[in-house]
């Protein structure tokens, strides 16, 4: 497959199945307010973290994210700190990893908490 029918793929699944959600990303360290640039309505798919992901400082409260390029392009890189606005809950993103296919990225994975 190509970049370009991985992400209409990742797209479409995201279209019929994923959930609502908010994505943060700050532009500054620092600020009141915190300046920041936000997608609101993004679909993602929302997951508990499995047993085995359990390490370091993600414990059972930790979900994993996924996101479509095609939605928060304007926002990456994401990067730890920013966050994700899940059911009306703010989570800090702990983990962003881009996956990239032919050097392009076609999924945004996430790990958040909170």
């Amino acid at each position: 497959m190509t970049p370009t029918q991985t992400i209409a793929a990742l797209d479409l699944q995201l279209a019929k199945h994923g959930e609502l959600v908010t994505v943060i990303h700050y532009t500054a360290l620092t600020g009141t307010p915190r300046p920041s640039v936000s997608a609101d309505n993004i679909k993602a798919f929302v997951r508990p973290v499995k047993a085995e992901e359990l390490v370091g400082s993600i414990d059972q409260t930790a979900s994993n994210v996924v996101l479509s390029p095609t939605d928060v392009a304007a926002l990456l890189p994401l990067k730890k700190g920013d966050k994700v606005v899940i059911q009306g809950r703010e989570r800090n993103i702990e983990l962003p990893k881009p996956i990239l296919l032919d050097n392009v990225v076609v999924r945004v994975n996430l790990v958040v908490l909170g």
